[in-house]
């Protein structure tokens, strides 16, 4: 007797290997020692954290910090952003956000260019309660860059 695949063995699909692997890239904080913006962003949902550093030349980020207290979801976020925020702008970064709005919610493109790694994501889209997750890092540096002056 075969049974049929529970929405938790669905969801469990999504945690696979190279989603764990690049969330680790993101386990341990990566402080900064100077920087221009900061903001922290919990999650109402589930208490998860995403605290960023932003150092600027400019409009650019220049530098990226984080600490992390989350799932492996946000985590793999914040993984791909430590490289692709690098010589964005805010409202670069803030497009990436909404375009994975949109993604989460059936009506978006895949990433592409810098952020093509958040693809690993799409699958989320089924599970609503986790889309806070992926979209929560994105709230942070929005955070932080409306803190410039």
């Amino acid at each position: 007797m075969t049974s049929e695949p529970s929405l938790d063995d669905s969801l469990l699909s999504v945690y696979n290997a190279e989603l764990i692997a690049l969330s680790g890239q993101a386990a341990l904080p990566h402080v900064l020692d100077e920087f221009d913006i900061a903001a922290r962003s919990v999650s109402p949902i589930c208490g998860s954290e995403v605290y960023v550093q932003l150092k600027l030349d400019g409009d650019r980020v220049k530098d990226f910090g984080f600490e992390v207290e989350a799932c492996a979801l946000t985590k793999t976020v914040v993984a791909v952003m430590r490289n692709a925020i690098i010589g964005k702008t805010r409202e670069d970064v803030a497009k990436v956000g909404v375009e994975m709005e949109a993604l989460l919610g059936g009506t978006g493109a895949l990433p592409s260019g810098d952020w093509a790694k958040l693809r690993i994501l799409e699958p989320v889209k089924d599970y609503k309660a986790r889309h806070n997750a992926i979209l929560l890092p994105f709230e942070a540096v929005e955070k932080a860059f409306s803190t410039k002056k």
